[in-house]
């Protein structure tokens, strides 16, 4: 397992024993990753706002005054660059494609029947630099019946994307704004959206969303900026 850019992670999650599992699992394959805790909205927004951070697993539930959702959005405000990832045993297509619509990059399931073992694929999977989905969201656009994602992960140069659409891809994986993008890009924000259009035709979906399900169905391996 090989983490692709991943550097500082950030666990919110309010339940401990669940923190605990992810951050043994995390440390098993990436001994030298630093990794920090939160339990609940404030201390998570607390957190991100004090310090950079390349990867978050964010609890779709928290207690408190804010949910995962509201932490994403939060994000999105701030223009922070970090992919984030969807927990909840709240697994339903719906709630999943509402995750990746406000800017998560991927969603693991707590209510899987496999337990660990589907913890332990899916930060595998994540840490490689791939999109994670649970399997009854997967499948082209995010319509066909369910496809099983490769064991591994699908180089991002196979798709033959020009260099400054391959890093438009990158950030919009990362449920940024076109007005974000342009700005991490230094364009215009109608070049960001000619770049989202484009790559949409090329993954032949109609929405940023389904463009996420996309790279997951397909196993593609978006790298770390340099």
């Amino acid at each position: 397992m090989t983490a692709k850019g991943f550097e500082r992670v950030l666990l919110v999650e309010d339940e401990g024993l669940t923190r605990a599992a992810m951050r043994r699992l995390i440390l098993a394959g990436q001994p030298e990753m630093t990794i920090d805790e939160a339990s609940s909205f404030t201390e998570a927004t607390g957190r991100l706002d004090s310090a950079p951070y390349d990867l978050v697993f964010l609890d779709y539930r928290l207690g408190g005054e804010g949910n995962g959702l509201d932490v994403l959005r939060w994000i999105a405000e701030k223009g922070l660059e970090m992919q984030t990832v969807m927990l909840s045993a709240q697994d339903d297509r719906a709630t999943v494609l509402e995750c990746i619509k406000e800017g998560a990059c991927g969603f693991i399931s707590k209510a899987s029947e496999g337990g660990g073992e589907v913890f332990r694929e899916a930060i595998d999977t994540i840490l490689s630099g791939r999109v994670y989905l649970p399997s009854n969201v997967l499948g082209k656009g995010g319509q066909s019946p369910p496809a099983v994602t490769p064991p591994r992960g699908v180089p991002i140069e196979t798709l033959n994307l020009p260099p400054r659409l391959a890093q438009a891809l990158r950030y919009l994986l990362q449920g940024m704004s076109n007005k974000a993008i342009a700005r991490k890009m230094d364009i215009s924000e109608n070049t960001a959206k000619e770049y989202a259009g484009d790559l949409l035709v090329r993954f032949n979906v109609t929405r940023r969303t389904f463009l996420i399900v996309e790279l997951a169905r397909r196993g593609i391996e978006i790298p770390a900026e340099r």
